[in-house]
């Protein structure tokens, strides 16, 4: 056998390892995944206040276009959110922790942003659907609320506050940044809050009896 010698051996850097345990794969997966999860969580307020139920195994993708099997409830909507994430070599060669955690920015600001979307998306075609919907054109801001706290199923805290959230496009929101109710529709909406309260109340005590 030929004389086997370090000048054709890789060059390699002492102290560094060229493999990577497989916990290290998985903390770092893991990791990853709360992180950039949170960070969406946070840069995105909408998205922060929908809970989250963890799935042992969630329902198949489906192509779009396909019906979805008969099992599946009718308000079941599909949502697809992607990114692309392009990495350098250079960066990770030189271990770049800043572009990294700017990547990650990316990322979470990205997958929120869809996410919240296809939120209001599903919300806005459930509704249609099942003609949820109240015309709001031509009309007064406060009056199209007091009809809607009518209509909508309600909570309310320990606090007796509505568990609400008023999601508009920010135009819109700087429109009726400095509009206020009438006292007229401020008592209404009052007393429609007051009337809404008592009745969820009552529905609790209901449950609580044996």
């Amino acid at each position: 056998m030929g004389d086997m010698g370090s000048k054709d051996a890789p060059d390699e850097r002492p102290g560094e390892p060229w493999v990577m345990p497989r916990e290290y794969e998985i903390g770092g997966v893991r990791w990853f995944s709360d992180a950039s999860r949170e960070m969406a969580r946070a840069l995105h307020p909408l998205l922060a206040q929908v809970t989250r139920e963890e799935l042992a195994e969630g329902p198949p993708p489906q192509t779009e276009g396909t019906p979805l099997p008969d099992e599946a409830s009718s308000l079941y909507r599909p949502m697809a959110v992607q990114h692309v994430w392009t990495v350098s070599i250079e960066d990770v060669a030189a271990f770049n922790r800043d572009q990294f955690l700017t990547d990650l920015f990316t990322l979470a600001d990205s997958m929120g942003g869809q996410m919240v979307r296809g939120m209001l998306e599903h919300i806005s075609a459930v509704t249609e659907e099942y003609g949820n919907t109240i015309d709001a054109g031509g009309r007064d801001f406060f009056d199209v609320v007091a009809e809607t706290l009518e209509t909508i199923e309600m909570t309310f805290d320990d606090e007796g506050r509505p568990n609400l959230t008023i999601v508009m496009h920010p135009d819109q929101a700087e429109k009726l940044r400095d509009k206020q109710p009438t006292p007229e529709q401020e008592a209404r909406l009052d007393a429609i809050l007051e009337r809404r309260k008592e009745e969820w109340l009552a529905s609790r005590r209901r449950r609580d009896l044996p």
